[in-house]
């Protein structure tokens, strides 16, 4: 599903009223006004759920935030149609802020027509394992053996994993993130009649939840950056985007013994300093470093400029395993629970996991 976005959509008739939450006014010394910053406006939804707008310009509209869960109160499940999930946002949001308009009254018709440039796409799926704990012991783990090829390993961040780090939101390029949904919600509490659905927080303390975090950058380099190129993706091509991206995840589990007696000494030792985990870059040279990298690539087959590799044990959950499996299914309280959703003033958007 497509969680979290960043947009900038350019209207073809003026707003009747700027939108922002006031604005911060540099001055020179001499009090001519250098630059003047409008503030992001937070429109309230769904069980207190936020989007924020900014009009940049009265024919260009910032929106930020996460669409899904501002129409239905929780990102769960969704849609994976970009454009139309903007689209049912901003039917929304509009209406309520300063603005006071629709879609329509500024020259788009439909979501088919909304044109614009994404900063930001978060495509995430979801997936079930046995037990909460078990998702503990797969994100313990993944910290220990995961990396991706050129960017390394990744870095906890509270409860979650992030994989190409680069800063938290301040990112351009792409990271994947990885965590516990259970411990997200218990940090941000769902809707109360989810909360008090017995069947849900059971469902979500065994998911884990795998996001792909795609920036400007990346978004240019696969030619996504425009809104128009969104028109006909539908599910296939976000799916096809998220497992591009997850697939050059590599676990490096231990799988065969190795008699580090057959390497010459200077490897020998390098190479038992690094499968008790001691971080060797700050052992040796740059120079040395890679030499000794290659050749105990080429002679043991393992790579020191990446964690050690750990032999499984009944707390290691399959890795692979887990991120190969399909993507969970609706929930069995699904239809129920989006009937109460609906009762409460929510917006319940067809599923993808």
């Amino acid at each position: 599903m497509i969680d979290y976005m960043t947009c900038r959509i350019r209207l073809p008739r003026p707003l009747p009223h700027p939108i922002d939450d006031g604005c911060t006014i540099r001055r020179a010394q001499d009090g001519q006004i250098k630059s003047v910053t409008a503030h992001r406006l937070s429109i309230v939804g769904s069980f207190e759920a936020v989007i924020q707008l900014r009009s940049v310009s009265l024919h260009e509209l910032e929106v930020m935030g996460n669409p899904a869960k501002f129409l239905q109160g929780h990102n769960l499940y969704g849609p994976s149609d970009a454009l139309e999930l903007l689209w049912e946002a901003l039917q929304v949001a509009l209406p309520a802020s300063p603005a006071q308009c629709r879609l329509q009254d500024v020259g788009v018709p439909s979501s088919a027509s909304l044109d614009g440039v994404i900063t930001r796409i978060d495509l995430t799926h979801m997936f079930q394992l046995a037990s909460e704990a078990d998702v503990r012991a797969w994100l313990r783990t993944a910290e220990l053996v995961a990396h991706i090829k050129r960017r390394g390993k990744g870095v906890m961040e509270g409860n979650s994993l992030v994989m190409g780090h680069a800063g938290g939101k301040s990112f351009t390029r792409w990271q994947i993130v990885l965590y516990g949904k259970g411990s997200e919600v218990r940090a941000r509490p769902l809707p109360r009649p989810m909360m008090d659905h017995p069947g849900v927080m059971e469902w979500v303390a065994r998911n884990l939840r795998v996001e792909v975090r795609f920036g400007r950058l990346e978004l240019e380099k696969l030619g996504l950056r425009e809104l128009s190129c969104w028109t006909v993706t539908g599910r296939d091509k976000v799916d096809a985007m998220w497992k591009a991206k997850v697939d050059q995840l590599e676990f490096n589990l231990q799988d065969r013994e190795f008699d580090c007696e057959v390497l010459p000494r200077q490897l020998r030792t390098t190479y038992v300093a690094w499968t008790t985990g001691a971080d060797v870059r700050n052992l040796l040279s740059r120079a040395t470093f890679y030499r000794y990298r290659t050749q105990l690539l080429k002679l043991a087959g393992v790579d020191i400029s990446v964690p050690p590799p750990i032999q499984p044990t009944a707390e290691v959950v399959p890795l692979r395993r887990v991120i190969d499996v399909q993507p969970c299914d609706r929930p069995d309280w699904a239809t129920e629970v989006d009937q109460l959703l609906r009762q409460g003033g929510a917006v319940v958007l067809p599923f993808a996991a």
